[in-house]
């Protein structure tokens, strides 16, 4: 993991994203870009700026997770990107929430992840950790933690989920990851230094991938 501390880390991460997506779309290869909802909505929406002049017919783009109800609820991501301004202009995307129960709601989230992930060239996600160490949905010591499928979903503390599993992240190519606070710092500083159990610590699946690089405001993580 690639650890880079930055007084503006939004930024930071959204234009390394709008810079690797532009350069595999260039190239001619077909892209799959993971959006994070919460406190990456910022990140999201800065990259979409940057790529504003972009072909992205090669594009396809989904949320890594999303808080499952009615489509449209007032705690949906997908309804919060939209109400930010999200353009994607020419790329195919995939709203999580198709006003069904949550178990087919998570299947066919599923399937349409697989099918994105055998066809695309690269795969990249942008993801923020929780101070509790969770990632994605995917909370400590919960289902999706040791789901061996594409997604799942479960009853949290906080919200039902529709996630993304370990399983699914570890087939990406790449992982950007944007977290920020004062209150994160143990958790960064366990996921960077420590090895932990992925039920315990859902985050440290991230480090699995080839090229992971993580943003934040935090310059005290490697003292």
């Amino acid at each position: 993991m690639d650890y880079t501390p930055s007084d503006d880390p939004i930024t930071a991460a959204a234009e390394h994203l709008a810079s690797v997506i532009h350069e595999h779309l260039g190239a001619g290869e077909r892209v799959l870009w993971l959006l994070s909802g919460g406190s990456g909505i910022q990140v999201v929406l800065k990259t979409a700026s940057l790529l504003s002049d972009v072909n992205l017919s090669q594009l396809s783009a989904t949320l890594s997770d999303e808080r499952y109800g009615p489509v449209d609820h007032q705690d949906e991501n997908w309804k919060q990107l939209l109400d930010g301004g999200l353009q994607l202009p020419g790329a195919t995307l995939y709203r999580p929430l198709i006003g069904k129960d949550a178990a087919t709601t998570a299947d066919e989230f599923g399937a349409w992840m697989k099918h994105q992930m055998t066809v695309s060239d690269y795969k990249i996600g942008l993801f923020g950790i929780g101070s509790d160490g969770h990632t994605a949905g995917i909370k400590p010591h919960s289902s999706a933690a040791t789901a061996i499928t594409w997604a799942d979903c479960y009853i949290g503390e906080d919200f039902e989920r529709i996630t993304i599993t370990p399983f699914g992240i570890s087939q990406l190519d790449e992982t950007v990851i944007q977290a920020s606070g004062t209150d994160k710092t143990p958790t960064l500083e366990r996921l960077l230094h420590n090895t932990i159990e992925i039920i315990d610590q859902p985050g440290q699946v991230l480090k699995s991938i080839p090229k992971c690089t993580l943003y934040t405001d935090n310059k005290e993580l490697l003292k």
